[in-house]
């Protein structure tokens, strides 16, 4: 496409680790010219590998490519009145200002939100914290939040400890969250200065229909591994020659399931509400019948049947199904596209995660 949707939108990146930096992603994905905004130690994740791209003294740690692709990098040392200074000149030109800093250092850094809208009332100023409230200046990180939020006390199998999910889920939400929040402050700009989101806060009501079955019932949620509180059958089986996970959401899905699999129900599993209430007797009926098939040809029985079904890949099974050039590679660095699509395109890689202060005198040279 010739134009993105947020071409001409100027964001300024003081955040680092990852709620921030996906959030900013997310918008310069979308076409906004991110600037980041290191101290001269650079983003922590510079240092989170191995693996790197490339020499390990480049600090081109896999975590930092990650979540920093179509961003520029600028070092400022924003201790000191030169770095605050050209923070200020840098906030002249620019519509929003994202970091996650805790308040106290935020103070000291110069990014009260209220001090710098007073100085460029047009900017919109939007931050990932931890906690909320008394506990706002908290230091949290996203293993912290699935503990703190339940999320971890409903994950993993039911006689096992509580299990915390495979990647930063809360950071990759709160910093959704903050783009949305972002997106609609500038859309509305006048009526939204300053947006705020928290880890623990969009921990908590990430936990949705756990949340609500909770709120309806007052019982305590519990861990049910791969299976679901609320469907049956919704849950990983083991085939003959690996693990796929079929999951039916609805009455004629199971009966279609049925069909797939040449069983007959006599009436007891019709309707959701009895699969979930005889949902030991479900499973038992049915895992023996999903034994005795391949994985991969009882997938595509189960496909064509419109069955949501699928194999349990590992993380390369997945690239390799997205197909031939999906990823993205430049400056010796491989990076995931956008998920999002606009009118049918795929949003370009404009730009490789950059090196560290990579384009600090360019930056600075077009504010003399």
């Amino acid at each position: 496409m010739s134009t993105l949707p947020l071409e001409g939108i100027r964001v300024i990146d003081a955040s680092r680790v990852l709620a921030g930096p996906f959030a900013t992603m997310l918008l310069a994905d979308l076409g906004a010219d991110v600037i980041k905004i290191e101290p001269p130690s650079g983003d922590e994740t510079r240092e989170w590998g191995p693996p790197w791209w490339g020499d390990p003294a480049d600090r081109r740690s896999a975590y930092f490519a990650s979540v920093n692709r179509n961003k520029r990098s600028v070092v400022l040392d924003l201790r000191t009145d030169d770095g605050r200074v050209n923070l200020d000149r840098l906030l002249e030109s620019a519509d929003l200002l994202v970091h996650n800093y805790r308040r106290s250092t935020a103070g000291r850094l110069g990014l009260e939100a209220d001090a710098l809208r007073a100085r460029h009332p047009r900017l919109v100023v939007a931050t990932v914290g931890g906690f909320v409230g008394a506990d706002a200046d908290r230091p949290a990180y996203d293993l912290l939040a699935q503990a703190v939020s339940g999320l971890m006390s409903v994950t993993g199998e039911p006689d096992g400890p509580p299990t915390k999910v495979g990647v930063a889920l809360l950071d990759l939400l709160a910093g959704l969250e903050c783009a949305v929040g972002a997106l609609a402050a500038l859309v509305g700009r006048g009526r939204a200065g300053t947006v705020e989101v928290s880890l623990i806060e969009a921990g908590v009501t990430s936990l949705v229909n756990v949340l609500g079955n909770h709120l309806a019932s007052r019982a305590e949620p519990e861990r049910h591994g791969n299976a679901h509180p609320n469907i049956a059958p919704y849950q990983v089986f083991g085939a003959a020659d690996g693990e796929l996970v079929i999951a039916v959401g609805n009455d004629a899905q199971f009966g279609r399931l049925l069909t797939v699999l040449e069983l007959t129900d006599d009436g007891r599993f019709a309707t959701n509400p009895r699969r979930v209430e005889a949902r030991g007797a479900l499973i038992a009926w049915l895992a023996p019948a999903i034994q005795r098939r391949g994985r991969d040809e009882l997938v595509r029985a189960l496909t064509a049947a419109d069955v949501p079904a699928g194999p349990v890949n590992r993380v390369s099974e997945a690239v390799a199904a997205m197909g031939d050039g999906w990823t993205h590679s430049a400056d010796g660095v491989e990076v995931a596209p956008s998920p999002i699509r606009v009118d049918g395109g795929r949003l370009p890689v404009r730009l490789p995660p950059p090196r560290l202060g990579e384009h600090t005198a360019s930056v600075l040279v077009d504010l003399a």
